[in-house]
C-alpha cells in the first residue's frame, strides 16, 4: 500500500508533469529559441518525458508498492505500531525487506526530482533564462546521477545509506566518480565515450565541465578554480550579451542530448535490477531512444 506523503507526493507529481506538458505542447512557438537548436530540445523533451513514464506508468507499479509475505504475528506488530516503516522494519529484523523498501523508494522519488529539474531547465532554456536554466542542471547530473550510478554498481550501497551515521551517498573522489562512470558505461554496452562522460560532468579542470558552468550559475563571483574565475569588472551570467547567450545555446543542444541519454539508459538499467521489468520494454525504450537520436540528428 502506498502511503498518504507518498500518495500526496505522487499526485502533487502527476499534476505537476500535467500542467508542463500543456505549457510545452502549446508552446511550440519555441519562445526565444532559435531554429537551429529546436530539433536538439525535442529530443531533450523525449527523453525526460520517457524518464517520467517510470513514474506515471503502472508497469513499474513495483517502484511505489512493494509486497511482502509475512507470518500473523508480524503482521499484528506492523499494524499495532505508530512508527514509520522503515523503523518498524529495523525493528522486526526484517532487513531484506527494509533494503528492498528503502531502494525502490529511493530511486522513485530521485526519478521525481530528475524529472522536475530537467523539465524545468528546459522550458528555462526556451525563455532564454539561461541562469536558471543552468542551475537547474546541476542537481540532476552532478548530485543525482553518482547516487543512480553508486546504487548500480555498490552492492552495499543501501546498507550504508541505512546504517551509517553521517554518510554522505555524494561525497566521493574525482577519480571514484571517473571509476563510476566507467563501470556504468560498461553496464550499457560502452555506448558513450568515457572521457566525454566525465568531462562535460564532473571534470573541474575542463572548462565547459557542468561542474563549472554550474556552480558559475549559482554563484556570482567564483575564483576557487581559475579555468572557471570571473573576470574583473563581470559577474557570472550577469551581463550576457546576444553571443553569449547563443554560446550557452550551443553548449546545451551540443551536449545534454549526449548526457541525458546516458542518465535515461542508467535509470532505466537500475529499474529493471530492482523490480520485475520484462527485458522486451527496456529494450523498447532503448529502442524509441535511438530512433528519437537519428530522427533528431543527435549523434
Amino acid at each position: 500500500m502506498i502511503n498518504k506523503y507518498l500518495a500526496l507526493i505522487l499526485a502533487t507529481f502527476r499534476e505537476s508533469f500535467s500542467r508542463n506538458n500543456k505549457k510545452l505542447l502549446s508552446s511550440k512557438n519555441y519562445f526565444y529559441l532559435p531554429n537551429r537548436f529546436r530539433k536538439q530540445h525535442d529530443y531533450c523533451e523525449f527523453v525526460i518525458n520517457q524518464i517520467e513514464e517510470l513514474v506515471l506508468h503502472e508497469r513499474f507499479i513495483e517502484l511505489k508498492v512493494q509486497k511482502f509475505e509475512l507470518s500473523e504475528d508480524i503482521i499484528e506488530k506492523m499494524k499495532t505500531s505508530d512508527e514509520h516503516i522503515f523503523d518498524r522494519l529495523t525493528y522486526l529484523g526484517l532487513n531484506n525487506e527494509l533494503n528492498l523498501v528503502v531502494n525502490n523508494h529511493l530511486i522513485l522519488s530521485l526519478i521525481m526530482e530528475t524529472c522536475y529539474f530537467i523539465q524545468e531547465s528546459l522550458l528555462c532554456s526556451l525563455k532564454m533564462r539561461m541562469t536558471v536554466c543552468f542551475t537547474l542542471l546541476r542537481k540532476p547530473f552532478l548530485e543525482i546521477s553518482t547516487i543512480m550510478m553508486r546504487l548500480l554498481n555498490e552492492p552495499d550501497f543501501i546498507d550504508k545509506f541505512n546504517n551509517l551515521e553521517d554518510f554522505d551517498p555524494i561525497k566521493i573522489t574525482y577519480q571514484e566518480k571517473k571509476r563510476l562512470l566507467a563501470e556504468t558505461n560498461k553496464l550499457l554496452n560502452n555506448h558513450f565515450d568515457n572521457d566525454d562522460l566525465y568531462d562535460f560532468i564532473f571534470n573541474k579542470d575542463f572548462g565547459d565541465s557542468l561542474l563549472n558552468l554550474t556552480n558559475n550559475a549559482v554563484h556570482l563571483y567564483t575564483d576557487r578554480n581559475p579555468i572557471s574565475a570571473t573576470e574583473k569588472q563581470n559577474l557570472n551570467f550577469i551581463f550576457s550579451t546576444e553571443e553569449d547567450i547563443n554560446h550557452m545555446w550551443e553548449y546545451i543542444y551540443d551536449n545534454i542530448p549526449m548526457l541525458l541519454s546516458f542518465l535515461a539508459s542508467s535509470i532505466d538499467l537500475l529499474v529493471s535490477k530492482s523490480i520485475d521489468v520484462d527485458e522486451a520494454v527496456s529494450r523498447e525504450r532503448l529502442q524509441q531512444r535511438q530512433i528519437m537520436s537519428k530522427r533528431y540528428g543527435i549523434e
